[in-house]
């Protein structure tokens, strides 16, 4: 019997390895297509699809029996679908439905089971979080560009800005990090940076005279501004931060 098991096991692994590879074999052809000039739509090639296809692999994993996979999904469709009909703004619904999925996972899923995952998901998130930090942190030119548009998708990211008339821009975060370096940069009246994170980390370096607007919605997310002198803001220099955060982090500081 425990053969039996062992043979069952082992063909389980064989069986999502298979999948996992069709997938990164499908994620390649998709790029390598996209580079000799194949149109596909835009929504396609975007970091909610990809979330979609990680959600549904997690699923396969499973056989589809817990419930996490389907807050990759219902996260990353609630993004896509945006992408896909213009006008039709649905990330106010990313909180709820998160915690109607969080709820249920409460509810549902056996206390014993939770704790084991929950454990499982601490450990494999700082091996990640560590990886990320030590060795994949890709550090770029300082920019003079006056709007950005910055994707970290299981990578992390270091990017300067010198631009004096800083106008703002978006950072899309999925099981990454981004650490944006605004001290030596200046803005006049307000900017506006969307910041747009699921599963991942954002340090921003900003002058300690920036006034910080928080307008960020989430779930299970953090905004600390660490500023040790915030008494010489000055009000005319607003950075905005406007977007959502979903088991996520943003970290204000200066120099």
């Amino acid at each position: 019997m425990e053969d039996n098991m062992n043979n069952n096991k082992m063909r389980r692994v064989n069986e999502n390895r298979f999948v996992g590879g069709l997938i990164i074999i499908g994620i390649g052809v998709v790029l390598l297509a996209d580079k000799m000039g194949v149109a596909f739509p835009q929504w396609l090639l975007t970091w909610p699809m990809l979330l979609i296809v990680i959600g549904i692999f997690k699923g396969f994993k499973s056989n589809f029996r817990s419930f996490g996979w389907l807050i990759l999904v219902a996260v990353g469709g609630i993004f896509l679908w945006d992408n896909i009909v213009p006008g039709v703004d649905l990330k106010k619904f990313v909180v709820p439905i998160i915690l109607i999925a969080v709820g249920l996972l409460y509810i549902f899923k056996p206390k014993s089971k939770w704790r084991e995952n929950r454990e499982r998901c601490r450990e494999q998130w700082r091996q990640r979080h560590q990886g990320a930090v030590d060795t994949s942190w890709e550090e770029s030119s300082p920019l003079n560009d006056d709007h950005l548009d910055i994707k970290s998708v299981f990578s992390g990211l270091k990017r300067t800005v010198l631009s004096k008339s800083f106008k703002g821009g978006r950072i899309s975060c999925v099981f990454g990090g981004v650490e944006l370096n605004l001290s030596q940069a200046d803005i006049q009246g307000n900017a506006i940076l969307r910041l747009e994170e699921v599963f991942g980390g954002i340090k921003l370096v900003v002058p300690p005279n920036w006034t910080i607007k928080n307008e960020i919605e989430g779930v299970f997310h953090g905004v600390d501004d660490e500023r040790n002198n915030q008494s010489q803001v000055d009000p005319n220099k607003v950075l905005v931060l406007q977007g959502s955060a979903v088991f996520a982090g943003i970290e204000i500081r200066s120099y």
